[in-house]
């Protein structure tokens, strides 16, 4: 259908077109007069436009062609209408007032504006919580002191060994190439730096431990100390990384002594473990004695002018003896001292002294143990009794055996519990 209503546009495109050059053509012949002429082709283009419409295109190119060959037309041409019948079609002449039909329009498709692109809308992220900050690679903590709290009293040079815990909050671990650092106040005598003990890992604990001097001066001292890496850097405890840790003490002019180890010896309860022994003893039973000695001569070759008491474990690997003292009520101030070790003229000895303590209706605890062999040295032992005063306390001295038993002689030189006076 299209195509054919495309090929009707275009035949009378040409017919237009063919009127328009025999209009020049007759325009310019002397025989037919200017009125003729116009009635002339004005007949002739409402025929053809009349047929074009209701016929076929066949008698539009008859009538064009007719023209064409210049055909004279002596009368109008009668234009019919088609009318539809059972054998063949008929033209009718239409009235003057028939009204063309115009051809039918291409529809033509609506445009549609382009739509505005809206944009995807994405869910509301979830909040991510901010990262916490890194932790520092050496980094202390204190956790309490072991020996020696903030304010104990202490005598004019009195040796005593100053043990912090510590641990580990850093992201790197300690090493013995860590040290423990004097870094300000009272220095005590002490050395300016020592060695961790060991490996510590992060979150694990250690004791740390430097030995001092307490001043000749009566007074409060106070010195601070921090640990250093391998590589020169100081750190501590704090927030920051940066804060030191102390040792805080007082030094008294007097002390007095309390309770004297030597003075009570035989009200002592001793044994080996296995067998109840005399007090004193015998310095040669083999199930081990207890010997008071005036003026021992140590292992340093020097001849003391205090007493000590000679104790001798039972003579086989491992053998003890052992001392429970009477019942003693603790008190504010109150610390055990003693010096141990080895007698003259015992090479092998080989020896554990242990210092252990009952409270009435409890187990037996340790205070402490030392280990000591014959190399002409003695140990010097304070042992603050913090955290147990108020009670009735039974102290019990113990020696085991390590080495050869014939040269197990170890001693306690002028064991004694001694206080400090409170200061006013």
């Amino acid at each position: 259908m299209y195509a054919k209503r495309r090929f009707n546009w275009i035949v009378l495109f040409c017919l237009i077109s063919v009127l328009g050059l025999n209009a020049c053509f007759l325009f310019s012949r002397s025989s037919i007069q200017p009125a003729e002429t116009q009635s002339i082709y004005t007949l002739v283009a409402q025929t053809i436009v009349a047929e074009f419409t209701l016929s076929s295109g066949y008698t539009a190119v008859a009538r064009l062609t007719q023209i064409a060959v210049n055909t004279p037309i002596t009368e109008a041409p009668t234009m019919q209408l088609l009318t539809a019948t059972s054998t063949s079609p008929t033209f009718t002449a239409p009235s003057s007032t028939a009204t063309l039909i115009p051809p039918t329009a291409i529809p033509i498709p609506p445009i549609y504006p382009t739509p505005f692109p809206i944009p995807p809308i994405y869910p509301t992220p979830f909040p991510i919580p901010p990262m916490p900050p890194p932790i520092p690679c050496d980094w202390a903590q204190y956790v309490k002191d072991v020996t020696v709290p903030d304010g104990a009293q202490l005598s004019p040079g009195v040796e005593f060994t100053k043990i912090w815990r510590m641990r580990n909050i850093g992201s790197c671990i300690w090493t013995p190439y860590y040290t423990l650092l004097f870094t300000g106040g009272d220095r005590m005598q002490g050395q300016e730096f020592a060695p961790l003990p060991g490996v510590v890992y992060p979150g694990e604990s250690v004791d740390i431990a430097v030995d001092l001097v307490a001043p000749n001066e009566p007074g409060r001292y106070r010195g601070y100390w921090m640990l250093r890496n391998p590589y020169g850097q100081v750190f501590g405890i704090g927030e920051n990384t940066q804060n030191p840790f102390w040792v805080d003490m007082q030094v008294k002019s007097t002390v007095r002594t309390e309770y004297d180890f030597i003075a009570n010896m035989c009200d002592a309860s001793w044994s080996n473990g296995a067998h109840h022994l005399p007090c004193p003893g015998d310095e040669y039973d083999p199930r081990g004695s207890v010997v008071l000695l005036e003026n021992p001569i140590l292992e340093t070759g020097k001849h003391e002018n205090e007493p000590a008491l000679w104790t001798r474990p039972q003579e086989n690997h491992n053998g003890r003896i052992t001392g429970v003292y009477t019942s003693y009520k603790v008190r504010p101030g109150d610390r055990f001292m003693a010096d141990i070790g080895c007698l003259m003229n015992s090479p092998g000895c080989d020896v554990i002294f242990y210092l252990d303590y009952q409270i009435m209706g409890y187990e037996i605890e340790n205070l402490g143990s030392w280990h000591e062999v014959y190399d002409g040295k003695l140990t010097r032992l304070v042992v603050y009794l913090w955290g147990l005063e108020g009670n009735s306390v039974q102290f019990i001295l113990r020696v085991e055996n390590k080495g050869n038993p014939s040269a197990a002689n170890a001693f306690w030189l002028a064991p004694t519990i001694q206080r400090s006076p409170p200061i006013p």
